[in-house]
């Protein structure tokens, strides 16, 4: 009807949106009327010259009484229905709907499915098929919002808790968490992926990737998942500053910890900074800065990483294959406006974009996106720099030409021929909506 809530992408969308209209235009018209009549009396029977005006003696109307008492209790019953009505559809799932495990984490979604395929990030789903998440939490509340399918769940420790679609379009939509659950809430996004129903069936039997990484030496296992876990974005292998410490000669090193303890680099350490990399922070590194692999990786994959730093000695150049641009589907990018198509690549988390910059204005690893576009930035040599198309697209293809002061030279340089000159005039567009 109004369209407030956007593009509907299950088949109760309809439902949701239609009495979320009916509201919003029920409160307008009586805002108006009640405002309006309250400033009518207000100007007419206001004070003149001095004089108060004699308040009538109004007798009252049994009829308007009876009027007004009764048409908005049908109206609030009409309505009450129409929420129940809704409320029902969501909370009452189809028998036989295919039925996917989702586990909440600081701060990143796990699924599994039923021939015990995992993905983190991406939940990929059906056309035209009942979906039931099953849910829990690893540590906080967290809640599984879907906006385009008009669906939102609590995720909580301890228990399950379950929500369910019937997705009536392929595309890639945005999931999020909307239960406050700590520093990198905001980051805790996942991209719905919704498929053709053979092109699902041939992803899920898919275990290519899996075979592939079984087959492997445990070194070169490790090299594969450090492109494909984007431990590439923060850690580099020769020795140049990122968010992280670098994984040149990383393996027996003994530094020192923030707290002023020391560290010794040995299989332990790599272990337990994989799996909980808040228990130790390497001096002059952020806090926070990296999130948990608990549940993300095997116990084979952190023997292959460990292996693979090993190997990361100096000795020798070591290759790894580029980070692909992730792709949308045709049907994704139709219609959509430039700074739509910006706004989902930056939100795209194998971009990584929102990892080290904030929306919001709150400082990360990087500067906040918000208000960016048009300012002055001082660079850390001392000198000035107008935030406009040439300087951004210069700070990602070359991140290191000009850094900002205040922060360090720590952005990977892999997007040139990651992203392209269409994609980054696209994400300008949307920079220049956060203002």
């Amino acid at each position: 009807m109004l369209g407030l809530l956007g593009e509907q992408g299950s088949d109760f969308a309809h439902k949701v949106d239609y009495a979320n209209d009916i509201v919003t235009i029920i409160s307008v018209l009586c805002t108006v009327a009640i405002v309006g009549a309250m400033l009518y009396f207000a100007v007419k029977y206001r004070q003149k010259n001095g004089v108060d005006h004699e308040t009538p003696a109004i007798e009252g109307n049994n009829a308007l009484e009876v009027i007004w008492t009764v048409f908005p209790t049908l109206v609030c019953i009409w309505v009450a229905w129409l929420g129940y009505d809704s409320f029902v559809d969501l909370r009452t799932p189809p028998p036989g709907a295919m039925e996917i495990n989702v586990t909440g984490r600081k701060w990143a979604w796990d699924f599994q499915y039923k021939n015990g395929k995992r993905t983190t990030s991406e939940l990929v789903v059906p056309v035209g098929e009942p979906v039931k998440l099953i849910m829990t939490s690893k540590d906080v509340l967290h809640s599984f919002f879907v906006p385009v399918m008009r669906t939102k769940m609590d995720v909580i420790p301890g228990r399950y808790t379950h929500e369910w679609f019937r997705p009536i379009k392929t595309g890639d939509f945005q999931v999020f968490c909307t239960e406050y659950c700590g520093n990198e809430h905001s980051k805790m996004l996942a991209r719905l992926k919704v498929l053709p129903k053979a092109e699902f069936e041939r992803w899920l039997a898919d275990d290519s990737e899996e075979r592939k990484l079984a087959a492997m030496k445990p070194s070169d296992r490790g090299k594969e998942l450090y492109v494909a876990k984007q431990c590439v974005t923060c850690h580099s292998l020769d020795g140049s500053a990122r968010v992280g410490p670098t994984w040149l000669k990383l393996f027996g090193k003994h530094g020192q910890l923030a707290d002023g303890s020391s560290y010794n680099a040995d299989e332990n350490y790599i272990r337990e900074s994989i799996l909980n990399p808040q228990a130790k922070t390497v001096a002059g590194y952020p806090a926070m800065g990296m999130p948990s692999y608990q549940g993300q990786l095997s116990d084979d994959d952190i023997t292959g990483i460990i292996e693979f730093i090993k190997t990361i000695d100096g000795s020798q150049k070591i290759e790894v294959a580029p980070v692909a641009a992730p792709k949308k589907s045709d049907a994704a990018l139709a219609g959509m406006t430039p700074a739509e198509r910006g706004k989902a690549l930056v939100s795209d988390t194998g971009n990584l974009c929102l990892t080290c910059h904030s929306l919001d204005g709150s400082k990360l690893v990087g500067p906040s996106f918000k208000g960016l576009w048009g300012r002055k930035e001082k660079l850390a040599d001392g000198s000035e720099v107008l935030v406009d198309a040439a300087y951004i697209k210069e700070s990602v293809w070359k991140p290191a030409a000009k850094v900002v002061a205040g922060y360090g030279p720590v952005m990977p340089a892999l997007y040139e021929g990651k992203l392209t000159d269409e994609n980054l005039n696209d994400i300008i567009e949307y920079l220049k909506t956060l203002q």
